[in-house]
């Protein structure tokens, strides 16, 4: 038996297994319970979120035996041809390679044709967008009133490019990338079914790496299975995934927040030996810098930063040496010099460039202190005293030049009164 991909493996199943859309499964399953069930859906979001596979789900709630039900069985035979993809009810087509006028055209003369048992004939039509602009105007009367027994899902990934008039006959459901928690909690379960040992770390990293996609996740995840075998290090993911490691990104803000220029040198130094690319390790350092101005802002930052305790308290740890300010200064100013940096001939200088700017910029005086200064020189002002580093100016104060009416002539200026060597008059 050929081996079965992890992605294809763990797909959902049901809308209970669809992870970070609960919102929409929510709604559907409701949807089929009261028998409101849509005649076109628009499934709309990034990639790997789920869009096919919930709209799979709603297929078999539709056309199961025990159906129209919100928990398909799974085990009949309508339910068994979906997953299997064989179904002559439901029909997946691919928007990329349809685009053209013949092929609505043929799935207008083919909606005609009634399911088998009185189920419903549905067409599942991905990366709909794809669709040339006449083969969407061909769609549109058969999508506003189709017949009674067929149902149209599309997915995309670039809602904007899908026009309004078929919006506008459709139920949009947007999919958002799902959490990075979620997606780690996802693949621990996993491992732990098919006997993987891998730690938090190292899965982390892979839910990090997936950007949100959950597809994304359990392939890189198929991947280092496939490099490490049952055991899974953390340092093969940083090497697989060409991360840099966490210890790095705090030695480059030690230095930065302790103003050692040469110890951000020795940093990047070791980070181009090690062969890193320096576009995702720059993203990576803005977002380490950020994570340090959350930590030292909110009291519980756990949830925003999604991250576990013990990393939230070095993040803290290391916040303390700084002040809000000064590390909002420094994350602008990562953000200000990205393009002077991944866009430059030499990036590699242009980041050396910005640490050293980062590692020497003064530090903020704080709020309280800088108004207690300006209080205490006040009142020395007030009691003819000044500070120790503004002596008193000698000599009695030039009085204002006579206002005579007239300009004085090019080059020259009136001589002022009352000052040493001219005493005026």
């Amino acid at each position: 038996m050929s081996y079965l991909v992890l992605a294809r493996k763990w797909r959902p199943q049901t809308f209970e297994d669809v992870v970070g859309q609960e919102f929409i499964s929510r709604t559907l399953r409701n949807a089929v319970r009261s028998g409101r069930v849509a005649h076109a859906f628009l499934f709309a979001g990034p990639r790997g979120v789920g869009k096919t596979s919930v709209a799979r789900i709603l297929a078999k709630s539709l056309n199961c035996e025990n159906g129209p039900t919100p928990e398909p069985c799974n085990r009949c035979t309508f339910c068994q041809e979906i997953v299997e993809g064989r179904s002559i009810d439901v029909f997946e087509i691919d928007g990329a390679s349809n685009t053209s006028v013949e092929d609505v055209r043929e799935l207008r003369e083919n909606v005609k044709y009634m399911a088998r048992q009185g189920k419903k004939r549905i067409y599942i039509i991905d990366e709909v967008h794809m669709l040339s602009r006449s083969a969407f105007n061909a769609l549109l009367k058969t999508l506003e009133e189709p017949p009674e027994h067929v149902l149209f899902i599309f997915a995309t990934t670039e809602p904007q490019k899908v026009p309004d008039t078929i919006q506008s006959r459709c139920q949009r459901y947007d999919f958002h990338r799902i959490p990075r928690a979620r997606i780690q909690q996802r693949l621990k379960e996993i491992t732990a079914s098919e006997g993987i040992q891998i730690g938090d770390a190292a899965l982390a990293r892979i839910a990090k790496a997936a950007d949100g996609s959950m597809r994304d996740g359990q392939s890189l995840l198929d991947q280092m299975i496939s490099y490490c075998g049952s055991t899974v290090a953390e340092e093969a993911v940083i090497e697989i995934l060409g991360m840099a490691s966490r210890d790095l990104f705090f030695r480059i803000s030690e230095a930065v927040l302790d103003q050692n220029a040469a110890g951000c040198f020795q940093a990047l130094d070791e980070l181009y030996r090690l062969g890193y690319d320096l576009g995702p390790f720059y993203q990576d350092l803005v977002e380490h810098f950020r994570n340090l101005l959350v930590a030292s802002i909110l009291p519980d930052p756990e949830t925003m930063l999604q991250m576990t305790r013990a990393e939230v308290e070095d993040l803290r740890k290391q916040a303390a040496k700084s002040s809000p300010e000064d590390l909002r200064r420094l994350v602008s100013l990562l953000i200000r010099a990205e393009r002077d940096v991944l866009r430059s001939s030499l990036p590699r200088v242009g980041l050396e460039v910005t640490l050293i700017k980062m590692a020497q910029l003064s530090r903020l005086e704080p709020l309280p202190e800088l108004l207690q200064r300006v209080l205490d020189l006040e009142k020395s002002s007030a009691a003819g005293r000044f500070p120790p580093d503004r002596p008193p100016r000698e000599g009695p104060p030039s009085a204002p030049a006579p206002a005579t009416g007239r300009k004085a002539p090019p080059g020259r200026t009136p001589p002022p009164g009352g000052t040493k060597g001219n005493p005026g008059g």
